[in-house]
């Protein structure tokens, strides 16, 4: 069983009953006080800064935004960038594929081209050393007969034409323009060449007379670049030799072997290996 203390038991303990509630009061008033004030404090502390976070927050805002729009920009480019490059690489590669067609064709026509003038020039041949203005007025009739002369040919060869190259007429004591002469037959003209070779040096008055065919410019570059290795090979009087149309150098050996050279630095390595 509970009992109550009488204010006269805690009297006599020591204590001062009016004064206990009081300071309990007191005590809780106090707590709640601060309470209080702490959350005020943190309230506004809260406030603070959640207001400085906004601002923040807005001032990072204002600053990305133009960071963003830029960066969308730069994506936007680079995607149109990247599309361009794609664009300009399929053009490319039909540009490619167009010029090696053109490219194919153009060698084609050239060829063409070159074997057509070949052709053109088949009755052709080419005098050179004939001193300037013998031929007078009649040069198709002067080179006949000097060509009769020359080879000692049974008559005049029947020509349809001959004339000086068309360049302009050299100085004196230059050399002389080459003639082109066209020969009316083909079976004459190489009757004309076989006894050019075989009656080499050809003498008219002193000077020497060359006589070889008319080849295109660009054959008788080819040929002219076997010159060397050919002037080479004559100081080998066991191997023999011949430059073949358009500029093939074929090379018999000793033994009856035969090589063929479409290139003069390839025919002279040949040539200094293999010839003693």
């Amino acid at each position: 069983m509970t009992t109550t203390r009488s204010k006269q038991d805690l009297a006599k303990g020591g204590l001062k009953p009016s004064l206990l509630p009081d300071s309990a009061s007191a005590a809780t008033s106090m707590m709640e006080s601060l309470k209080n004030d702490i959350f005020r404090k943190i309230d506004a502390s809260a406030a603070s800064l959640h207001s400085e976070i906004l601002s923040v927050r807005q001032e990072l805002k204002s600053s990305v935004e133009p960071l963003q729009r830029a960066v969308e920009a730069h994506e936007a480019t680079i995607r149109d960038l990247e599309q361009a490059a794609t664009d300009h690489n399929t053009r490319i590669d039909k540009l490619e594929a167009t010029v090696d067609m053109l490219t194919s064709q153009v060698k084609r026509l050239d060829d063409k081209c070159e074997d057509l003038e070949g052709r053109s020039r088949r009755n052709n041949l080419r005098a050179m050393g004939i001193p300037e203005g013998l031929e007078g007025a009649r040069a198709t009739d002067f080179v006949a007969q000097l060509l009769r002369d020359l080879l000692k040919l049974d008559e005049k060869p029947l020509l349809a034409r001959a004339h000086r190259t068309l360049r302009e007429r050299p100085k004196e004591g230059t050399l002389p323009r080459p003639f082109v002469v066209r020969v009316h037959f083909f079976h004459i003209r190489s009757q004309i060449l076989q006894q050019a070779g075989e009656s080499s040096p050809l003498l008219y008055n002193g000077k020497r007379i060359s006589i070889f065919p008319d080849y295109t410019s660009s054959v008788a570059k080819k040929r002219a670049a076997f010159v060397p290795v050919k002037r080479t090979l004559h100081s080998y009087p066991n191997v023999k030799f011949g430059l073949l149309f358009p500029a093939t150098l074929k090379i018999t050996m000793p033994n009856g072997t035969s090589h063929r050279f479409e290139d003069p630095t390839v025919a002279t390595d040949f040539v200094n290996k293999n010839c003693k």
